[in-house]
């Protein structure tokens, strides 16, 4: 049994009670259509398709040499989908134990996947606000800075933006903050949250994280949010980090784990990924 299995063996139950205790286990009424009128507004920007590509940011799906890691994108996706309509959840947090996993850039190419299925709005928010990185990893500058926005408020419509996918929408980030957890705990996430539920298609949100073991910031939105992913980096996670993250994640809700950088993928990439979860007869373990 690896690391990360015993890890979700022994959070299990807390995270089902908490789950259970929370009315998320409930199945998700279909959703209302959106007044157009109401509908969240969005900024179309341009990123350079061979610098994301250089980055291992799979913006295209029709690339022969990314098949396997788009084809390892569709798994890890239609698992958490079947966790997400299963419990009713709509907000999942991405986050690692420590820095250097791979979690923003998992977040990135997961809310790429997932807006390919055009059935629904995906909508991804950079709220590692210490270190924003998806807006400096696509290359590209918001229209305003989410970190400002939850600080001093403003018009919501001006955070969004969209790289070729209508259906995708994508807030961030480029100059750090100090007060980050001072800004999760403020009232400013929900509202957000509220109005992305209002102006979108069914919503699924994924937020990134900073690492559990660096700063306090995944624990003071944790109460906040659906369910929490985990990044582990294989070779790289140490056995005692991944056990302490899940320790301090043991209340609330876990998604899953994504393994990544795992073995036996392309020596071109050096880089791969797996996803392991609870099934009814314990952690089922999927690596491509």
């Amino acid at each position: 049994m690896t690391i990360i299995e015993r890890a979700l063996n022994k959070h299990r139950p807390i995270a089902q009670a908490a789950a259970l205790a929370s009315g998320k286990d409930r199945r998700k009424p279909p959703s209302a259509p959106v007044d157009p009128a109401s509908r969240l507004q969005r900024t179309a920007v341009s990123i350079d398709l061979e610098v994301c590509r250089e980055r291992r940011i799979l913006v295209t799906s029709d690339s022969n040499q990314d098949r396997a890691y788009v084809a390892a994108y569709r798994m890890l996706r239609t698992r958490l989908l079947h966790r997400t309509r299963a419990a009713n959840w709509t907000t999942v947090a991405v986050t690692s134990a420590g820095p250097n996993d791979g979690k923003t850039l998992t977040a990135i190419n997961l809310a790429l996947s997932l807006a390919r299925e055009k059935t629904r709005d995906i909508v991804l928010l950079d709220l590692d606000m210490r270190n924003p990185s998806v807006c400096r990893a696509l290359g590209v500058r918001p229209p305003q800075d989410l970190s400002a926005y939850l600080e001093r408020g403003g018009d919501p419509n001006s955070l969004f933006m969209t790289i070729g996918s209508d259906n995708l929408l994508i807030a961030g980030s480029v100059t750090p903050t100090e007060n980050a957890s001072e800004l999760l705990a403020g009232a400013g996430f929900l509202d957000l949250i509220d109005f992305i539920k209002k102006g979108t298609v069914d919503p699924l949100v994924l937020i990134d994280l900073p690492p559990v073991l660096v700063t306090d910031d995944a624990l003071v939105l944790a109460p906040k949010i659906d369910s929490v992913l985990v990044v582990a980096s294989e070779g790289r996670t140490k056995r005692g980090d991944l056990e302490r993250a899940f320790g301090l994640l043991s209340e609330f809700p876990i998604a899953g784990v994504v393994l990544n950088r795992a073995a036996g993928t392309s020596a071109d990439y050096n880089y791969g990924y797996g996803y392991e979860a609870e099934s009814d007869s314990g952690a089922d373990r999927k690596k491509t």
